[in-house]
């Protein structure tokens, strides 16, 4: 357990530096791209993620997946997992590729069946990947994972995407730099496992591993439609403008977040797994709540402090032919830290094998989700936002009503654990707006630099003065990874988590 518990802080350290560097990479790209570009391009650009996003689960049905929550891995496991990732990988590319042009015509934007069709060969370089990608996962070597991701963001966006955006090669900027970005990730991660590649069609757990990834495809597919019927219909309702800014909007705030859900859930995932088959269940009740209060505290005062100051976020980011974004920013910032907590609950309904009770919970929300955006797309992309808010809040509430009695928590176990957070997030975001509102004749970017020093300075002090806003199970987390800091910062950090927990 110990040496469980060393690897899943490494793992979360390297992840969370790997996560932090990518999300600074990803943010100077993606604002560099959408000042090139605008708005339109994103829109068609858009319309060929929506597509390959879903055809990714067919050529991708959670076989891979299953790799890391099987307690031994062997070559026959491998061999099984990439033969059918290669058949189904072959047969999605080709039938996306067909039907380019009829995806075109439901959306209404001819240029996309060419977009559609060049990024078809993502189905198959993605379902290659996975089995490497997973593998490592199940290591918890996230060191390797953000490294290649990392050195593969480079050479697609930096090498390609951003020289392409400036020669005036208009939405294929993105195309190209999106299919070298994959392609050198998945060499890269293979070159770290070196698997087995010989084909393997049926040994005796095939069974096993294809009722869990059936199980993990139906849950993923259900999870995509909730997350993407919303862009569909923007789609099909509204210009492609309209799509643009609602989707590089959501994709600004998600793409973080998910890269700290993509850090968090694995490692969580694997050393749940791990520690139910030990019988350990007020472990993985203790890492909860643990990883709710690190969201309430970290994550949930800067997605606040965003929807307050958006206009001044999203003209300082983008410029002004982005300034309606801004009304889409402030429920898609509040829906975020909430994806987060949903995300976290869904590896306690895995590990207990109730992966079809997420399935349950939610395919009736997925229904009126979709009813509910054909009624607020023709209001325009704001509606269909708030409405995404209030999805992510009731999707939340589902999972982990059902989560927690699988840990015999309550909700009242939950809201201790937050509370520090979800207090010191207030009082950080009304300082944000009113050092903004202060400094309204100023430049969006002066504004936006002053309020980001204020708020931090607020938000340093309150922790050090109020040290019982970390909850006990976070600090017996901040402890363990005190020891990896320098001296003086681990003496400082494990000096104030003591207060705290005197102060209890």
């Amino acid at each position: 357990m110990a040496s469980l518990g060393g690897k899943s802080i490494s793992a979360v350290f390297w992840g969370a530096g790997g996560a932090g560097l990518r999300m600074v990479l990803q943010l100077g790209t993606q604002i560099a791209l959408a000042r090139l570009l605008g708005p339109v391009e994103y829109g068609v650009f858009a319309i060929g993620a929506i597509v390959i996003g879903f055809s990714a689960f067919f050529s991708d049905v959670g076989l891979a997946y299953g790799l890391i929550q099987k307690r031994e891995v062997n070559d026959r496991d491998v061999r099984f997992v990439v033969t059918w990732q290669v058949i189904l990988g072959s047969v999605v590319t080709a039938f996306i590729a067909f039907a380019a042009s009829p995806i075109a015509t439901f959306f209404g934007e001819p240029r996309a069946a060419s977009v559609v069709s060049a990024l078809s060969a993502l189905c198959f370089v993605n379902a290659l990947t996975a089995p490497a990608l997973n593998l490592l996962k199940r290591d918890l070597d996230f060191k390797s994972i953000q490294v290649d991701f990392l050195a593969s963001y480079v050479v697609g966006y930096l090498f390609f995407g951003l020289p392409m955006a400036v020669l005036g090669f208009h939405v294929w900027a993105l195309v190209w730099a999106w299919l070298m970005q994959s392609i050198v990730n998945g060499l890269l991660l293979y070159r770290r496992t070196h698997h087995a590649l010989r084909p393997l069609i049926w040994y005796e757990e095939a069974r096993v591993q294809g009722s869990y990834a059936g199980t993990v495809l139906a849950t993923n597919m259900l999870n995509w439609v909730i997350s993407n019927i919303d862009r569909v219909i923007i789609g099909r309702v509204l210009p492609s403008r309209e799509l643009g800014i609602y989707s590089n909007t959501f994709n600004l705030l998600y793409s973080p977040t998910n890269s700290v859900l993509g850090v968090l859930q694995p490692v969580f995932f694997s050393a749940s797994s791990r520690l139910a088959s030990q019988s350990e269940s007020s472990r993985i009740s203790s890492g909860f709540l643990a990883l709710a209060a690190a969201i309430a505290l970290f994550v949930l005062p800067v997605f606040l402090s965003v929807a307050a100051v958006s206009k001044t976020f999203i003209l300082t980011l983008y410029g002004t032919p982005w300034v309606s974004a801004a009304d889409v920013c402030i429920p898609l910032a509040l829906a975020m830290p909430l994806y987060l907590l949903l995300g976290m609950s869904t590896p306690l309904l895995w590990t207990a094998g109730q992966a079809s009770t997420e399935f349950r919970a939610q395919w009736p929300l997925a229904l009126a989700w979709a009813a509910m955006c054909w009624q607020l797309a023709p209001m325009g992309v704001e509606a269909v936002a708030w409405g995404c808010f209030w999805l992510f809040l009731a999707r939340c509430a589902l999972v982990i009503r059902a989560a927690l009695p699988l840990l015999g928590l309550r909700i009242f176990d939950l809201w201790q654990a937050i509370r520090g957070g979800v207090l010191v997030s207030l009082v950080v975001a009304c300082v944000a707006v009113a050092v903004d509102a202060s400094l309204n004749d100023f430049r969006p970017t002066v504004r936006l630099i002053c309020v980001l020093v204020v708020s931090t300075f607020c938000y340093l002090s309150a922790l050090h003065c109020f040290p019982r806003l970390v909850g006990a199970e976070l600090a017996q987390v901040l402890k363990s990874v005190s020891s990896r800091l320098p001296p003086m910062v681990a003496a400082y950090m494990n000096t104030q988590l003591d207060k705290g927990q005197k102060s209890e």
